[in-house]
Formats: C-alpha cells, structure tokens, sequence
C-alpha cells in the first residue's frame, strides 16, 4: 500500500472510544464558551485607580463603555458599541456548528467527521483573532484630527500590556476563549493517538 493510499485510509478509519472520549470533552469544553467572556481589555491610570474595562463576549461587548467612550472621544478614537461589530450575529451559531461536529463526530466514531469538524475550527480561530488585531488597529490608527488631544496613531497588543499616555491597557483571553483554546489543542492529540493505536496495530498484526 502505497503513502498516500495509507493517508486515505487513515482519514476513512474509525475512531476508538479513547478518542471519542475526548471529543465529548471537545464538545463539554465549547458548550460553556457560548455564554462566558472571550477576551478582556483593562485599563489602568492614577485618575481611575480601581481601572477600567472592557469585556468581549462571542454576542456583545460590555464593561465601563460609557467611560472609556469618554476618554476615545478626546483622543479621537471611534467609540465602542457592540452593533457596530457584525461578528456578534455569527460567533454563537459558529461554536453551535463546531458542538455539534464533535457530538456527531462522537456518535458516529468516525475520523473524517471529526477532521472537517477540527479544520472548520481552526480557520474560524484563526479568521476570528485576525478580526481582532484588525479592530485593535483599526481603534488605534484611524484617530480623529479634530481630537481635543493630539496623539500619535498605536496599536495595542493582543495578549500583553501596551503604554497609552499615561494608561496601561492589558489584553488578555478570558475564560470562554481559553476554554476554546483547549477544545482546540485536543484535536492534536486525538489524531496523534489515532495514528499511534493504528500503527501499533499494525506492527502487532
């Protein structure tokens, strides 16, 4: 059997209750993520000593909008509203389609289910935190001259803390995207023990 004929077959197996096992932990890891936030903004400065935030959830964005509106408006930043952001109408249904590609991945037990379930997830992920650093530059970048306060253009950083004037804004995955993060690491390593057992087997046989 020639290299790619093994590949196929591979791709066609079935998966072993071990895996199975662990897409249910899959599809128990996204369920939560729905409602929890993704991603939180805090800002930190000698005139708001308990901070500010700003928290993203997959339907809407919330936190001290209204004063941290107030400090964009003088440097000329966009305000922040949750309509303004399209993602929120779709980021629910997508981990709804990822939740229900590992339970039928889980049901049916086979591995091409659960690959397209894991390929869509991925490149939704990765569609979604270039979205992000997009929006982050977007706000930083495209200041109003017309500002009261001239500053120049920044970007702040994803995961880290970024000076702004005399604010400290740190940015950070909260729980909804860690728990998406580990749903998605699983998916290495369920096709790893798949390829590990189907090898085995092979040499026992």
């Amino acid at each position: 059997m020639g290299s790619m004929d093994k590949l196929t077959d591979f791709f066609q197996s079935e998966l072993s209750l071990t895996s199975r096992i662990l897409i249910v932990a899959v599809a128990l890891a996204l369920l939560p993520s729905i409602f929890l936030p993704i991603w939180k903004i805090g800002l930190l400065a000698p005139q708001y000593p308990g901070g500010l935030s700003v928290v993203i959830y997959p339907h809407t964005v919330t936190g001290d909008l209204t004063e941290v509106n107030i400090l964009n408006h003088y440097i000329g930043m966009q305000e922040i509203h949750a309509d303004e952001f399209p993602e929120f109408m779709f980021i629910p249904f997508f981990i709804l389609r990822f939740l229900g590609f590992a339970a039928l991945a889980a049901l049916v037990g086979r591995l091409p289910i659960a690959a397209i379930g894991y390929l869509d997830f991925v490149v939704f992920g990765a569609v979604m935190l270039y979205r992000f650093h997009n929006w982050l530059y977007e706000y930083g970048n495209n200041l109003s001259p017309d500002a009261p306060l001239t500053m120049e253009p920044f970007t702040p950083t994803m995961i880290g803390s970024t000076q702004i004037a005399n604010f400290s804004v740190t940015s950070y995955p909260a729980a909804g995207a860690i728990l998406m993060f580990a749903a998605g690491a699983l998916g290495p390593v369920i096709l790893f023990w798949e390829w590990f057992r189907r090898r085995k087997s092979a040499k026992t046989a």
